[in-house]
């Protein structure tokens, strides 16, 4: 058993569920085999930790290359499976990285917002394409999932909601147009587009089911609101 397997099946895991109070819906939707993108929104530092305490499949993260020098957390991210990125500039070896990750068969986490949204519903973020093109060039499915917190943000002792999202095998996210990603085009802005155009339409579906989620069984958020409606009323 692997490093990143003993803290998901240790009291570690357990600990962080109680410490953000998890209540976690749809487990049945979390796929029981490797290797696949699981695509969460990210508003904390804590999300990688949170999502890997409530998945059983050991976990691989890309995260910003900043939380390897926070002290406590660098080691909880690690012991999670984290390995670090570059936000900075184009990281290649990154990308290689994750790539070869999948196609040894384990599952990787990633957050199509980019950086971290605290406070910000992630209906106002425009995703980035970054995980439609690993998953597509890796030939790998992807897990949506969906953390929701009071105020967009999650916090120790505060109540957190994971939702698992509908899982999309590669066939679903590559569609038809996968087929023509493949051919030897007239010319390679042809090809750069056609990739371009898939990746949007895959990152659009993903993306989708994420806010779906969101708006079906966010009651913390909408009870707030509708106390400060009640509030202006009289």
């Amino acid at each position: 058993m692997s490093i990143f397997a003993k803290a998901q099946n240790s009291f570690i895991a357990a600990f962080i569920r109680k410490l953000f109070k998890v209540t976690i819906i749809n487990p049945e939707n979390e796929p029981d085999f490797g290797a696949y993108v699981v695509c969460a929104n990210h508003s904390s530092n804590w999300d990688p930790v949170i999502l890997g305490a409530c998945m059983h499949k050991p976990l691989r993260y890309m995260a910003k290359s900043e939380l390897f020098r926070v002290p406590v957390l660098k080691n909880i991210v690690k012991w999670f499976g984290a390995y670090p990125v570059s936000r900075n500039k184009a990281d290649v070896s990154s990308i290689k990285t994750t790539i070869n990750i999948l196609n040894g068969g384990e599952v990787v986490g990633m957050y199509p917002q980019g950086s971290r949204a605290a406070g910000i519903h992630p209906r106002e973020i425009t995703p980035k394409h970054g995980v439609a093109m690993i998953a597509l060039k890796a030939k790998t499915g992807v897990l949506p999932v969906t953390i929701i917190s009071k105020k967009y943000r999650p916090r120790p002792f505060f109540k957190t909601v994971l939702v698992f999202g509908k899982y999309m095998p590669h066939s679903e996210l590559a569609g038809q147009s996968a087929e023509e990603t493949e051919r030897t085009g007239e010319s390679g802005e042809i090809k750069i587009a056609e990739n371009m155009s898939l990746y949007k339409k895959a990152t659009e579906k993903i993306y989708g089911e994420m806010l779906l989620n969101y708006e079906k069984h966010d009651t913390i958020n909408k009870k707030i609101i509708n106390k400060k409606n009640n509030r202006g009323a009289y």
